[in-house]
């Protein structure tokens, strides 16, 4: 009678023990959105995104800024969306927005487009490139930065450009709410030459991706 006993004790052990290591039934699985542009067809799997803020509904706001024209320029441009986090402190001391990151690991640069979840709209959008004045003056203080800097695309316009120094190139012209130019495939590719006049330089074309 005794080894009935702990025989059957010795049953219900086991199934507690399958029961506790078993996967739930009804665990919902990480959402994958897709951007979609005529034949292009991009997955977002959200579960892979490093969330810097607990409370951000992630699924909502890759949803909000993939309705943006900007995201689609960057992720058929070859960027990645990298990360989602609280606005910069320096320029959103309450956290009332949240930035997507969107990153080209083969430039080493960001781009970030803010989410306003309460209007779930995108909103302004900055590169991670340094602000240079954009020529070595003799009494500079600032020394040209190796990789990239930013600076105003012509003097007088909310126009940003981001150079490749190491190739003397534009990556990308953008303003608050627009991108205009992305290296190699969106815009015109001779939309910078340094050596041209304020009054000569080309404007940045965004009616098209080039070949």
């Amino acid at each position: 009678m005794r080894q009935n006993s702990v025989l059957l004790v010795a049953l219900l052990l086991l199934a507690l023990g399958a029961g506790c290591t078993s996967t739930p039934e009804n665990v919902t699985p990480a959402p994958v959105l897709h951007y979609e542009q005529g034949d292009t067809s991009i997955p977002i799997n959200v579960s892979e995104i490093p969330v810097r803020r607990f409370d951000v509904n992630a699924t909502e706001v890759i949803g909000i800024v993939l309705a943006d024209q900007r995201a689609g320029i960057l992720l058929e441009g070859g960027w990645k969306i990298a990360s989602i986090r609280a606005g910069f402190e320096e320029e959103d001391p309450n956290r009332e927005h949240i930035d997507v990151e969107f990153r080209n690991d083969e430039l080493s640069l960001s781009f970030f487009i803010e989410v306003d979840e309460r209007e779930e709209r995108a909103t302004r959008g900055r590169c991670s490139a340094i602000v240079w004045g954009g020529r070595p003056w003799p009494d500079s203080k600032e020394p040209r930065p190796e990789d990239y800097y930013q600076n105003y695309y012509l003097p007088k316009t909310d126009q940003f450009a981001v150079i490749d120094c190491q190739n003397e190139r534009i990556v990308m012209v953008y303003n608050k709410t627009t991108i205009f130019y992305l290296y190699p495939s969106y815009g015109d590719a001779n939309v910078w030459d340094p050596d041209r006049s304020e009054t000569g330089a080309p404007q940045p074309s965004h009616t098209g991706r080039t070949a």
